[in-house]
């Protein structure tokens, strides 16, 4: 595994949701220390440390084990769970019924 890539791909994540590694670390329960050095892949990480991380960021496990590049289609949806996270249900069923007026109106076009 390469952990300067998770690293920089942790980071990233991080940084698209506005997030300090201050924050991060206090979400995943973790030091700001240790987060540091996982971001710039100086630490291996444990499954139960990589889950944590994951969960803080609203990102799938599979997505920070992978290689590649994730589709673009992935992480959007993605982003879209993390924005709903802490959401009343009214309100997300508020974007639901606005995402479908959107749709219907594309396929007219």
């Amino acid at each position: 595994m390469n952990y300067r890539l998770l690293g920089e791909k942790i980071k990233k994540e991080r940084l698209n949701r506005g997030l300090t590694q201050e924050e991060l670390a206090e979400k995943a329960n973790l030091s700001v220390s240790f987060m540091g050095q996982i971001e710039r892949g100086e630490r291996k990480l444990s499954v139960d440390t990589l889950a944590k991380i994951g969960n803080s960021l609203g990102i799938s496990f599979d997505y920070l084990l992978q290689n590649g590049q994730r589709l673009r289609h992935d992480a959007a949806i993605d982003e879209l769970v993390y924005t709903l996270k802490g959401r009343t249900q009214k309100e997300i069923r508020m974007i639901i019924d606005v995402a479908r007026t959107i749709f219907k109106h594309c396929q007219k076009t």
